[in-house]
């Protein structure tokens, strides 16, 4: 079987390199190669770098957009540019049996690759696109463009997929006709060795995201301010400055760290026993999940979508009163049976629904399903 992954809008294999995913993200492709011989393309939105990035045992064709061309720096003629992608790869987009996409953002190419070549077609969200620029507060010509791409997604894909329950009931309520188009395909995480207790900080909370508004660090450094507690955050984003200037004013321990790839992340991860996270708003959050996966006892701020991953005092905690979140590291990390019993139960329940050969095998039968 031969499937087409179209990259999200304006990504390229060199960003997934750059930012210390590539290994992660090629994961599950590898597998599905090894397992079910499914053969991968990945259409990019890289130059000639992309092409030396991946390893001939990858078994993986890479198609840069711009490996013949100059890169365009103007954003209209950009957009026009992409709508050329499925012409430019008419011979490859011809011979695939499915094409997916990585990301909502950039759907409309694989949806005219769709309608030229009639192949079945899988858009994949990471996160609810139109949900995120709500939230955002984002201008109402942006809010408008990603509702129009929403609906015009699902009205020509014949799978849409997302990450959570909520992201399916948010579509089902608002495009309703096309609910039925709408699959819940979690993010995965890999079995990792769990350190134990006594090798892991016990004054030290760790947290990981970009440094943005959306993650809100200032309340995760209020949470800790008058405690003895430090923070450890990776990530990177505009905030930066302003977060390190805001924990001194409220003398409060923190280190922002550059971010890592993915396997140093999972090793760094294991040396914290409490992962701390007061996002506003999610959707299925790889870093809670790789926390996880790791033993880390999540303590977590209350969304819906994160209710779909803890349940309050059973495989970590959910707060909604910042003045909650110091008694709580108190009780978990200092006390090694109630940290191994919230440990183990973390572990257990990411391994049980989100563990990668499950998701492998969910994608393979969706790969079936559109080519029987």
């Amino acid at each position: 079987m031969n499937v087409i992954l179209f990259f999200t809008y304006g990504i390229s294999l060199y960003d997934w390199k750059n930012s210390g995913i590539l290994e992660k993200e090629l994961a599950i492709y590898k597998k599905l190669y090894k397992n079910n011989n499914v053969n991968f393309t990945f259409i990019t939105y890289g130059d000639e770098n992309d092409l030396g990035i991946l390893g001939l045992n990858e078994k993986i064709q890479v198609l840069p957009a711009y490996k013949s061309r100059k890169f365009i720096n103007n954003k209209y003629l950009r957009f026009l540019n992409s709508l050329m992608i499925p012409f430019k790869f008419k011979k490859q987009l011809k011979k695939a049996d499915v094409y997916k996409t990585n990301q909502l953002l950039g759907s409309w190419v694989p949806i005219i690759a769709k309608i030229l070549y009639k192949k079945p077609l899988i858009v994949r969200t990471g996160y609810d696109l139109l949900t995120f620029s709500i939230l955002n507060k984002k201008n109402k010509i942006k809010i408008l463009f990603y509702k129009l791409l929403t609906r015009y997604s699902l009205s020509k894909c014949d799978l849409y997929i997302v990450t959570s329950k909520v992201d399916r009931d948010f579509l089902a309520n608002n495009f309703s006709k096309f609910k039925n188009k709408v699959k819940v395909r979690p993010n995965w995480v890999s079995n990792n060795n769990k350190e134990k207790f006594s090798n892991r900080y016990d004054k030290k909370i760790i947290s990981v995201g970009r440094l943005e508004e959306q993650k809100n660090f200032y309340e995760l450094i209020e949470c800790i301010s008058g405690s003895d507690y430090e923070i450890i955050i990776y990530g990177a984003g505009s905030q930066k400055t302003m977060l390190e200037n805001f924990a001194k004013k409220v003398g409060v321990s923190l280190e922002i760290k550059d971010p890592i790839d993915n396997a140093s992340l999972l090793k760094e991860l294991n040396k914290y026993r409490a992962y701390v996270t007061t996002s506003s708003f999610e959707g299925n959050p790889k870093a809670v999940l790789e926390a996880m996966s790791c033993g880390c006892v999540v303590i977590a701020k209350y969304n819906k979508n994160i209710l779909e991953i803890i349940r309050n005092n059973h495989n970590g905690f959910i707060f909604k009163d910042k003045d909650e979140v110091v008694s709580l590291l108190n009780d978990i990390v200092k006390d090694k049976n109630k940290w191994d019993l919230f440990s183990n139960r973390s572990l257990d329940s990411v391994l049980r629904n989100n563990e990668i050969n499950k998701i492998l095998n969910d994608e393979w039968s969706d790969y079936l399903e559109l080519n029987r």
